[in-house]
């Protein structure tokens, strides 16, 4: 008898363990393209902006080619990338139990789908090492995607993943010297609107203990564009204290608002064989920001890449190009 109970119990708990096996993360969809960039092929520009002059439609040559690969799906062996689970929603960041030193990068990078926190978009999260509820503050920045990467918030989140600061830090080649809080949202169509862009930044402020002082904005492509936008109208009360911005549009925002969008630090790029987003988007507004008298103009610069297409942002962010914008978002603070 005592035979038989204890094969029942080994039976059981086999079959439990083939059962959470079964439901775990398969989802391989959504390989980077071999450049390493995103093909924004039809950009459409929000409803509340008027800078989409100049877009074609036809899709750039992306330029660079960028080495590192990483996996689209989120670690789901994370503890916290289950929540989604309960059926319910949480706050996230406020009450976050300090985030230990050792690991890399990738293991603090968690999936945060819409429905699971009280945030309007679904998101990835990366809490810096150290980073807590309490004591000192870490700066945020916050990250939005290109065209390509627009999805659901939910199963389709991992598209994220395919540019930008979540990229490298899923590859683990993000330094755990770099101090922020990075939040990735994911927009659902088209570009992101300003509304969109301020409704996630109010709720990440409220979210996570962060410096107001250092709270950054940056985008590629149409997410560039969104981040404009929003600049464009809500320069005069904006949080920012620095953008960098990638590939997109800022005609409008200076059109708006001429040198008072000088309010925030901008650090806009750009590739001169640009087929998608016409490199004017950035070599209007920046030339004449850069015109305007400083201080009370705070920190402008344009970087235009000779021969490079609509991907400018690889050898950004990763820094390939020498240019180092997050040193450079770090040293501008309201």
């Amino acid at each position: 008898m005592a035979t038989r109970k204890l094969l029942a119990i080994l039976l059981f708990v086999g079959s439990s363990m083939l059962a959470c096996v079964g439901s775990s993360d398969g989802d391989t969809s959504g390989a980077d393209d071999a450049d390493g960039g995103t093909d924004d092929s039809a950009i459409a520009v929000p409803g509340d902006t008027h800078d989409d002059a100049g877009l074609d439609s036809h899709v750039a040559d992306a330029a660079h080619a960028d080495a590192v690969s990483v996996s689209d799906a989120a670690d789901a062996s994370h503890p916290d990338a289950s929540s989604s689970d309960t059926g319910t929603s949480i706050d996230v960041g406020k009450d976050t139990a300090p985030v230990g030193d050792a690991g890399p990068s990738s293991s603090r990078l968690v999936a945060r789908p819409h429905g699971t926190t009280t945030a309007p978009n679904g998101f990835y999260e990366y809490l810096p090492p150290g980073y807590s509820a309490t004591g000192a503050t870490s700066p945020l920045m916050v990250f939005w995607h290109g065209l390509d990467e627009d999805g659901d918030g939910t199963t389709q989140l991992d598209r994220v993943l395919k540019n930008g600061p979540p990229r490298y830090i899923k590859a683990n080649t993000w330094p755990a010297s770099r101090p922020f809080v990075v939040l990735s949202p994911q927009n659902d169509s088209g570009c992101p609107s300003s509304a969109t862009v301020k409704g996630f930044l109010t709720w990440a402020i409220a979210n996570y203990h962060v410096d107001p002082a250092r709270i950054y904005l940056t985008g590629l492509s149409c997410g560039a564009i969104g981040s404009w936008n929003y600049l464009a109208n809500e320069i005069a009360t904006t949080p920012i204290a620095a953008a960098v911005l990638i590939s997109g549009n800022g005609t409008s925002a200076w059109d708006r608002n001429g040198c008072s969008l000088g309010r925030v630090a901008i650090w806009a790029f750009h590739g001169d064989s640009d087929g998608t987003v016409a490199t004017t988007g950035t070599t209007y507004p920046m030339t004449k920001l850069l015109a305007c008298p400083a201080p009370p103009r705070r920190d402008a610069q344009m970087t235009i890449y000779p021969g490079v297409g609509h991907d400018a942002w690889s050898r950004t962010f990763d820094l390939s190009a020498g240019h180092d914008v997050y040193a450079w978002l770090l040293d501008n603070h309201l």
